[in-house]
């Protein structure tokens, strides 16, 4: 067990990160309540300067803590850092990480529902909640520690407070038959009162000690993280704006529900809100890619890599089942960021990344 969130009782290390992949019990209640605190006192704001180092970009996280731990486990394979570790990069302020996101609520149907009526058990959300808050910790140990180089950024699953879009539900109190959802009437079957970000505040306030406290610094933390980052030549946030947006927006408490909505839960693509959100950031001239996540990346294209639009400036990093992330070169290396080159899959069951999509992912 951690016994403590504090920096200077905290050593971080690989193993450090195992042990907390492979965890299946909660943290003690403090270790999570104290992390929160020093990681709230690193917030900075909506709109986040990436250093012009090189930078992984890691697609929605979705309580997968051993994706997290692959990433940092692995060696570059191109650019002048090849052969060198993530985490050692990391640890040296040679690298960036940026995770575009939803840091909680498992995308495996089978961790949250017991049949295909989408019922649940107290003992599948126990095990979800250590899941999900253990991928948390590691985001906020790794942001404690290097505040400069790893980011998270806000996505549509992180808000227990549900002020985005409410109580979210994707497997919970919905019907499923043969592994698809249900519609009758071009509506989903709902056969719960409930969905998976109800069931998680409800868990938090039913259990001992934790509470209302507990869940409104949760919610702080959410709404701290940061909505947009932008380097020399590219961008990333957890989905694409629908309307366009401005610095005064992204630095506005006033709007920032209105601006965290346009860049965490919107779908689809508006040109001309791309167009104009590059021009009103000053950026238009130099950015050559928008990382994003949010929908899924499906496995007939490009091997669920990657997926690509407005003639390769949007490109969408999200695979549910597979592992995956994107290595961007820094403006200063001898080419820029090149998908088929850059993004790099594996299923969770292979040890190394490469470009050849498992065969598993079809």
């Amino acid at each position: 067990m951690l016994h403590s969130g504090r920096k200077e009782d905290v050593v971080l290390s690989l193993e450090l990160f195992r042990h907390l992949a492979k965890r299946e019990q909660l943290e003690a209640l403090e270790t999570y309540t104290e992390a929160l605190e020093q990681v709230l006192m690193l917030a900075r704001g909506s709109l986040i300067d990436l250093q012009d180092v090189p930078t992984i970009v890691i697609p929605d996280l979705h309580a997968r803590r051993e994706l997290l731990l692959a990433i940092l486990e692995t060696r570059l394979e191109t650019g002048p850092l090849a052969g060198q570790q993530v985490f050692e990069l990391l640890q040296q302020g040679r690298i960036n990480v940026v995770c575009v996101g939803d840091i909680m609520h498992s995308e495996e149907r089978a961790y949250w529902v017991i049949n295909d009526d989408g019922e649940w058990s107290e003992e599948l959300l126990d095990k979800e909640m250590v899941r999900s808050l253990g991928t948390a910790l590691m985001v906020m140990y790794l942001k404690i520690h290097y505040p400069d180089h790893f980011y998270c950024l806000r996505g549509n699953h992180d808000d227990i407070a549900g002020e985005l879009t409410g109580d979210f539900r994707k497997f919970v109190g919905l019907r499923y038959r043969n592994s698809e959802l249900v519609f009758v009437d071009g509506r989903p079957v709902v056969t719960g009162k409930k969905g998976e970000s109800q069931l998680i505040r409800d868990w938090v306030l039913a259990r001992e000690g934790w509470g209302q406290p507990f869940l409104e610094k949760w919610a702080r933390f959410e709404h701290e993280l940061p909505l947009f980052a932008r380097a020399s030549y590219f961008v990333v946030s957890h989905t694409l704006p629908l309307a366009p947006l401005n610095r005064a927006d992204l630095e506005n408490p006033a709007k920032l529900r209105e601006v965290a909505f346009e860049l965490t839960s919107r779908r689809g693509i508006n040109p001309e809100a791309i167009v104009r959100t590059l021009t009103n950031l000053g950026m238009m001239d130099q950015v050559e890619r928008w990382f994003y996540g949010h929908s899924h990346v499906f496995p007939y294209v490009n091997g669920g890599r990657y997926e690509a639009d407005l003639d390769g400036l949007l490109v969408r990093l999200n695979n549910p089942k597979q592992h995956v992330y994107a290595y961007v070169p820094a403006s200063t290396e001898e080419r820029h960021f090149d998908p088929e080159l850059d993004v790099y899959i594996k299923s969770p069951t292979e040890m190394l990344f490469s470009h050849k999509t498992p065969e598993s992912a079809f």
